[in-house]
């Protein structure tokens, strides 16, 4: 006698006149899912260490339950109204079909929902089978729970939410059939279901000497993204991987095939599976003419094992080389998978991705799979040609580095290559109530995560990347947090996290440089001796006093002659509205090269700037002659471009330093007249009136703290990198200094309360149980940004054939996918402020962007309106013309 579950089916076709209809049972789908898990469960140190460590059960029979559990992933199919969703399968199948019995409505199979339903299901089931007296009331915590119930609930609890969303059993409805159907419909899915838990108990737990009646151990949170990803992967049927097969044949045999050819083939060219080289030393992944700084080699005294590092290092002091040598050594021990970057900006993790190709190579075996996210990766040059290099020949040397196509279809597959380069925003998101969140979290689970520029984030973020850091500590795997920056309150923040009660050691009598380590053990800090110390390192100061921060003509005049003599200078605007200023007024005052850069650009413009600034003022740029930069806060964190002069106008003291990273970043044989020594002028306020530069940092106290410091600069220098702790900790402090004027003081205390509230929402949106948004840009951009967004704009001319693009696409002529391209690359974003006028000029569409109709004048294009003038030109952006 055939079983009961071989008559279900799992996969089906659409149907082809005169052709007969294809489809896969459910048992060998179910199947072909636990295959692809044991194939990465053997292949990945970090999944069975996530699961193994601290479980009572040895990890044969932790694997055994795993395989049990991926394989009821599927456990709602084992009903009428999914079955009948393919009447024509059903008939072939089912032994009541044809009898003419009443059935479940249209609506009712359409509307069934196999994941949370399966969940109703074995719940009901999982009662019987242990002996409970009194049915379970799914909607309520249950009286009568057998105490297996608790632990089992989890497990299927993940599983069952393998399509976007976990939700908790005891929220579940009852998955009853409708009272129309036939009693015996019901009875024949509860035997297949009974008779197929019998089944699974057989070929994985009494193996092993295991029963369903045993306690399973405590659920690793890797669990639902394994089974998520490993379903995918199980879907990919086509003529050789995981065919459609419709004759039954032993369940034991069927698995062993599978997990022998085809789950392995598939995960192999899935791209996930990766292996590292063997840790090489620091030295490695440096220049050839470089030796490993004292910082870099204390990197080899870090414990092998998971915990959290924070790197605390001048701007330029090999951080970023520090941190990828100690997760090669924790990959190299099986301690880890794969490796996350994240940083703050989509420029610097284009610009990340560059430096990452360099070194794949040199940490993984074979064609590494290097992969990029942000909300414009798909834009990205040297992206799409990694991702071409993953479809071409893979006869390449050694060491290439490519990008699997299937790892690049989404951005939730960025954390399953070797190494994923990706803006904060896609960490941040596998916290927050987004579809298939607990596939990014398995993603990073798996890897070792390096957030670059940590301190660069807002409260509501670092509510966020404080839950991160939880989950990661929970799933047994690393992290490591980099900064020149970071206030010891924040710091302490960050550690306390990861251990509870630990502290951090962050005080303002801490060392620095510091490499910190807090893990299952006490913290550890690592520090540089006397002699290893970096040589202090003086940049001078100039303040000057500015109504509204504004730079006067001898301030320009001085600019400019510094340019005409050789100088490459960069003036550095809290206000895209300044920028634009005054690179206007300084190319009327010099023949200099003026190049301006901020966030105001269409999409496509603000690349190929990009790509320009760090070409000329990276470490190959030409210094033969004198050039201006104007920019806002753009520039300041992780792009690799060094200038003679800056001048800047102020901000808190964090951000300052970051700026001054900027300022003779790289050794010169040669500087201008002038220029021999690093020097900054910082524009201050004249009034105490901080305009809206006080609106966009927030923390007037800060502001009026760093403004005090500047002033009262000792022989009108900053000596680094003794600055970075001393300034930092004295401007972060908590207590009030003694002369802060009362404004200040309560202007903090607003500030503080909205910090409160900040943390409250991240917590609030983490524990939301809400029915979870789309994997879209525009999800991740609001849910993980607080407050008002941006709004996006695109500028356009009339043409009789519509709405033609600057760069001459006509809107109405492209098809789906180069039309999402060509207004991606044609979008520009704009402060939410501007909304209340943009509504008097034009209107939104139904995906929220404004377009703005121009006219061609003379190098741009121009928009008038009610008493307003928008011009966009190519060298200044998007302008409000008074």
């Amino acid at each position: 006698m055939v079983a009961t579950y071989y008559k279900y089916w799992g996969k089906a076709e659409k149907a082809e006149e005169g052709k007969p209809i294809r489809y896969h049972l459910l048992p060998y789908h179910c199947l072909d899912v636990a295959a692809v898990v044991a194939v990465w469960w053997n292949a990945s140190p970090a999944i069975r260490r996530s699961f193994c460590d601290g479980a009572k059960y040895p990890e044969e029979q932790m694997r055994a339950w795993v395989l049990f559990f991926a394989t009821l992933h599927d456990y709602g199919k084992f009903d009428l109204r999914f079955q009948h969703k393919v009447p024509a399968v059903w008939q072939l199948l089912h032994p009541l079909a044809g009898r003419g019995l009443p059935l479940p409505s249209q609506f009712d199979c359409l509307s069934y929902r196999h994941g949370e339903n399966g969940l109703s299901w074995f719940k009901q089931d999982f009662f019987a089978i242990s002996g409970c007296d009194k049915p379970p009331n799914t909607l309520f915590i249950d009286e009568c729970e057998p105490s297996q119930w608790l632990t089992c609930k989890s497990w299927i609890e993940a599983v069952a939410g393998h399509h976007g969303h976990i939700k908790k059993a005891e929220y579940v409805a009852d998955a009853a059939l409708p009272s129309i159907c036939d009693s015996r419909f019901a009875e024949v899915d509860r035997i297949a279901r009974r008779d197929w838990l019998t089944a699974l108990e057989k070929l994985y737990l009494q193996p092993v000497a295991l029963s369903i009646n045993d306690f399973p151990p405590v659920l690793s949170p890797m669990m639902a993204g394994l089974c998520s990803v490993a379903d995918w992967l199980a879907s990919r049927c086509d003529e050789i991987n995981f065919t459609f097969q419709q004759i039954p044949e032993p369940l034991k045999e069927y698995f062993e095939r599978k997990f022998t050819q085809d789950a392995r083939r598939v995960f192999k060219q899935s791209g996930i599976e990766g292996a590292a080289r063997s840790y090489d030393g620091v030295r490695s992944l440096l220049p050839a003419s470089v030796n490993p700084r004292p910082l870099q080699a204390r990197i080899n005294e870090l414990p092998l094992e998971p915990g959290l590092t924070v790197i605390e290092a001048p701007t330029g002091s090999g951080k970023t080389e520090a941190a990828l040598a100690y997760a090669w050594r924790l990959l190299a021990t099986g301690l880890a998978d794969s490796l996350i970057f994240a940083l703050p900006t989509q420029a610097t993790a284009n610009a990340m991705l560059g430096r990452l190709e360099k070194l794949a190579g040199k940490l993984f075996d074979e064609s590494p799979n290097l992969l990029l996210a942000h909300g414009s990766a798909r834009f990205n040059k040297d992206f799409s040609q990694l991702k071409y290099k993953g479809l071409a020949d893979t006869s390449e040397p050694d060491g290439w580095v490519q990008c699997s196509s299937w790892l690049a279809e989404s951005r939730k597959r960025i954390f399953f290559g070797q190494i994923g380069v990706c803006t904060i925003d896609q960490v941040l998101i596998s916290v927050l109530p987004v579809k298939h969140r607990f596939v990014r979290s398995f993603g990073v689970g798996r890897s070792v995560l390096i957030v670059d520029e940590v301190h660069a984030y807002d409260a509501y973020m670092y509510g966020l990347l404080e839950e991160v850091l939880r989950q990661q500590c929970g799933a047994g795997a690393s992290a490591i947090l980099l900064s020149a920056t970071l206030p010891a309150a924040q710091k302490q923040q960050l550690c306390e996290v990861w251990q509870p009660g630990c502290g951090g050691n962050g005080n303002k009598a801490t060392p620095y440089p510091l490499i910190t380590w807090v893990g299952a053990a006490e913290p550890i800090c690592f520090s540089l001796r006397k002699d290893e110390q970096q040589a202090s390192n003086e940049v001078g100061i100039e303040c000057l006093r500015a109504s509204k921060l504004e730079l006067d003509d001898s301030l320009l005049q001085r600019i400019a002659m510094a340019a005409d003599g050789g100088a490459q200078v960069a003036v550095i605007c809290n206000l895209v509205n300044d920028a634009q200023r005054v690179a206007s007024l300084l190319r009327a005052t010099t023949t200099a090269p003026v190049d301006l850069f901020h966030s105001r650009f269409r999409f496509k413009d603000r690349q190929t700037i990009e790509g320009k600034i760090i070409n000329l003022f990276g470490p190959l740029g030409n210094r033969d002659i004198g050039r201006i930069l104007v920019a806002t806060q753009v520039v300041e964190q992780s792009l690799d471009v060094d200038f003679d002069w800056i001048v800047t106008q102020l901000c808190p003291v964090d951000l300052l330093f970051q700026r001054l990273g900027r300022l003779h970043r790289h050794r010169r044989d040669t500087r201008p007249k002038g220029f021999t020594e690093p020097f900054c002028t910082v524009l201050l306020s004249l009034d105490g009136d901080y305009g809206y530069t006080g609106k966009i940092y927030g923390n007037t106290r800060v502001l009026w703290r760093t403004e005090q410091r500047l002033a009262a600069a000792p022989e009108e220098k900053i000596v680094f990198p003794v600055a970075y702790r001393e300034w930092i900790e004295a401007v972060y402090q908590e207590e009030s200094w003694p002369d802060e004027p009362k404004s200040i003081t309560n202007a903090h205390g607003m500030f503080c309360d909205e910090l409160f509230v900040s943390r409250c929402k991240a917590r609030q949106q983490i524990d939301s149980a809400m029915n979870p948004f789309a994997d879209t840009d525009e999800a991740v951009t609001a849910l993980t940004r607080e407050g008002e967004m941006g709004l996006t704009v695109i500028p356009f001319v009339d043409s009789h054939q519509g709405r033609q693009l600057l760069d001459g696409e006509v809107v109405a002529v492209l098809d789906d996918f180069h039309r999402a391209e060509a207004l991606a690359m044609n979008s520009i974003n704009v402060p939410a402020r501007w909304g209340y006028w943009l509504r008097e000029l034009t209107e939104k569409d139904d995906e929220g962007r404004y377009w703005l109709e121009m006219h061609k004048q003379e190098e741009g294009y121009v928009m008038e309106g009610k008493n307003k003038i928008l011009r966009y030109r190519q060298d200044t952006g998007l302008e409000r013309m008074k």
